[in-house]
């Protein structure tokens, strides 16, 4: 009951503040994703653009829709983490575990966002708990559901590997369990998982597996050791809580100092396990790549699903530090935002206006194109613009994957920029009749710097050469 009331209460405010939640860049770049159905994409696979396909689909094309998918897929996953924990602990240790999940600030402030990472946490936490019940009943049949959602976790994002190490590396190691691996059951539900993912495994295999070339590039440059390490730990301490992250380093060291103090039904090692093949990789690569704190949300699984097993002080920190980051986060982004002067009062119209906008700029005489040379800014403008937006060629793979401008002589562009604005007026200039740059905010949304430094560059009159 008292769990009850907790989801609806806090889904009710979710709902309530959802208007405040503008979509940021990466959820409208994804957006588009699902306007270009494929097999798979270059940063991700394909279930986030399948999902904003179904959402928009039935709740039409709004900012709210992707917010109502966001929200409903954390109440399911707070779902999944009560029956796991009721599995393990009990129906009260569910209760608190699902609680404490919606109140650390990676899910109540940011499960509001749309993003991969939300969508594999909900069919890595379903195959968690498949697993654990398979454990217990040794129901071999749960197997084949587990492939399944194994599979689907694939579909979401890359790190769902992970989740087949882990079972490895404890069917190896608990002797319990161990007959498993002599069985059929567990190499049909990875080829049945294989079989689900097998659409992203053909665009690979045609893309000459972009996605490590995309992913590599990323950890390619110039590695700043000490800032990427301090942003590692301070964004998991900050996002997860301290206590969440010192147990689960806590519950990693201790699996593999004593491995086998597992009680009757192996729960220590389980979940020491399901943290340490999700932490441990992305702490060793945190020194030379800018790990997301998001990325990293699936090994904090296990120490919240064991969360009623802490001590009343760590569970009092615990939510401390959840509502002292929570209040502060919601207080600036709701209230304190740095919105740009001219925007105020308007930051929730004047997206809607961004047609109209494009509509009335357009040259009488030419075609006019749509640029933009980020993601982010490049979803937004599709979004709200109701527009074909077009990257600069040879800038990003990602934004050419549905075509570059064929602009000739005489066609006119209207550039949105946020990178290298100075740099890009000036090299715009000497390829257009005539370059100017717009008065006015036209685009608001509440991610990193967009609406501040983001400027529109009118282009009339293409002369010819090569667009920055």
């Amino acid at each position: 009951m008292y769990l009850a009331i907790f989801l609806v209460a806090i889904n009710v405010f979710k709902l309530a503040v959802a208007r405040y939640f503008p979509l940021i860049g990466d959820e409208a770049f994804y957006w588009v994703w699902s306007r270009h159905l494929d097999l798979s994409y270059i940063a991700h696979p394909p279930m986030i653009a399948y999902v904003n396909f179904i959402l928009t689909g039935l709740f039409g094309n709004s900012e709210l829709s992707i917010r109502l998918g966001a929200i409903l897929i954390v109440f399911l996953i707070s779902l999944i983490i009560y029956f796991t924990g009721k599995e393990l602990y009990g129906r009260k240790a569910g209760a608190v575990a699902a609680m404490i999940f919606n109140l650390l600030p990676t899910f109540f402030g940011g499960g509001m966002f749309l993003v991969p990472q939300t969508i594999l946490f909900l069919f890595w936490s379903l195959s968690f708990y498949l697993l654990v019940k398979l454990l217990a009943t040794r129901d071999s049949r749960l197997w084949y559901l587990l492939g399944i959602t194994a599979g689907l976790g694939l579909l979401s994002d890359y790190v769902m590997a992970l989740f087949f190490v882990g079972t490895l590396i404890f069917l190896i190691f608990n002797k319990e369990q161990r007959f498993w691996l002599t069985r059929k059951e567990p190499y049909l539900a990875f080829l049945l998982a294989l079989f689900v993912f097998s659409p992203v495994i053909i665009w690979n295999l045609r893309q000459g597996f972009a996605p490590f070339l995309y992913w590599g590039g990323k950890m390619g440059t110039t590695p700043r050791i000490m800032d990427n390490l301090f942003n590692f730990f301070g964004l998991q301490m900050v996002l997860y809580t301290p206590p969440i992250f010192l147990i689960t380093i806590y519950m990693i060291i201790k699996g593999f100092w004593k491995p086998e103090t597992i009680g009757n039904r192996s729960q220590v090692s389980l979940l020491s396990i399901f943290s340490a093949v999700v932490f441990l990789p992305f702490a060793v690569i945190s020194p030379i790549a800018n790990v997301g704190g998001h990325w990293v949300a699936t090994a904090y699984l296990p120490a919240i699903i064991n969360s009623s097993q802490f001590k009343r002080f760590a569970i009092g920190t615990t939510l401390f530090f959840a509502l002292l980051v929570n209040i502060l986060g919601f207080t600036y982004y709701i209230f304190l935002y740095p919105t740009p002067a001219e925007l105020k009062g308007k930051e929730f119209t004047i997206n809607q206006q961004l047609p109209r906008f494009l509509k009335e700029s357009n040259p009488k005489s030419g075609r006019t194109f749509y640029l933009a040379n980020d993601i982010g800014t490049f979803g937004l403008v599709s979004f709200h613009g109701k527009v074909k937006v077009y990257s600069p060629p040879g800038l990003s793979k990602e934004m050419e994957a549905w075509g570059t401008p064929d602009i000739k002589k005489g066609d006119n562009v209207i550039y949105f920029a946020r990178e290298n604005t100075t740099e890009l007026q000036k090299g715009l200039k000497p390829l257009f009749h005539r370059v100017w740059v717009e008065p006015n905010k036209r685009l608001f949304t509440k991610d990193a710097d967009i609406p501040t430094r983001m400027q529109i560059f009118h282009c009339e009159g293409y002369l010819g050469g090569k667009l920055p």
